[in-house]
């Protein structure tokens, strides 16, 4: 049942046209840090600069409709650089429409017993739980009736088992991130499971440029796609970059 970068012939089947007034609610839940890292798998940093909202919309079946996107994640202090960036791309998610629960890091001491050297960890904070909360509390509100879940975590095993036994009725999909199987604890709850494929990331990326507005009346910004996630033809051609915004 699982479709890399595109549908399988079940899922076209599936998909039937449905009128707007009949088509089911569909809400999107992306682990962030679980897919941040199957995306830098890829060694193709562009593919990090990605409109989850649009992505959201083609995971979602043609009798769908996308009603809710949540992105949980959490930032590294320790890598000021790369909280400039996540900040950023959390703005440009938010312009989209999309809901950002953030957590934190903390740092834990780790080491050897053999040669006695010892390291400190950066470990993910409330992710996991953010998630888990916000399928929970959307689903009690009834707000989606088709749940598309994003990771391959199977800590979310629970989740989807408290899901599917407390509202039978609605639908859970799997979503792998690329170059992930679904994972086997969450799959006995999953009405189907899906792979996002490259396909589907290319064509889910943010605009090099977008607009952002910190308060309803204050000034517009620009938010700026970081170099290091320019596609590689405006690598190769430093100089033709276009400008886009976020006027959808």
């Amino acid at each position: 049942m699982s479709d890399v970068g595109g549908r399988t012939g079940a899922q076209k089947k599936i998909s039937r046209f449905r009128w707007p007034f009949a088509r089911l609610r569909a809400a999107i839940y992306y682990d962030g840090f679980n897919l941040y890292t199957a995306v830098d798998a890829y060694k193709r940093p562009y593919l990090k600069w990605l409109d989850l909202k649009a992505l959201g919309q083609a995971l979602a079946l043609r009798s769908e409709v996308v009603k809710r996107v949540v992105w949980c994640s959490a930032f590294r202090p320790q890598n000021r650089s790369g909280v400039k960036r996540h900040e950023d791309y959390m703005k440009a998610l938010k312009i989209r429409g999309v809901i950002c629960r953030v957590g934190h890091y903390v740092t834990a001491l780790d080491g050897c017993n053999a040669c006695g050297h010892s390291w400190q960890l950066a470990i993910e904070k409330q992710g996991d739980v953010n998630l888990a909360l916000s399928i929970a509390a959307d689903a009690e509100d009834d707000l989606f009736d088709v749940c598309y879940l994003v990771t391959a975590d199977g800590d979310h095993a629970a989740t989807a088992r408290y899901l599917k036994e407390r509202f039978p009725h609605k639908q859970l999909v799997l979503v792998s991130p690329p170059g992930r199987y679904p994972n086997p604890n969450i799959l006995p709850y999953a009405d189907r499971a899906m792979e996002i494929g490259r396909e589907l990331l290319e064509g889910a990326l943010l605009p090099q440029m977008t607009k952002y507005r910190q308060r309803f009346l204050g000034p517009q910004k620009i938010i700026q796609r970081p170099e290091a996630y320019d596609p590689p033809e405006l690598r190769e051609k430093g100089h033709l970059k276009m400008v886009v915004n976020n006027t959808y």
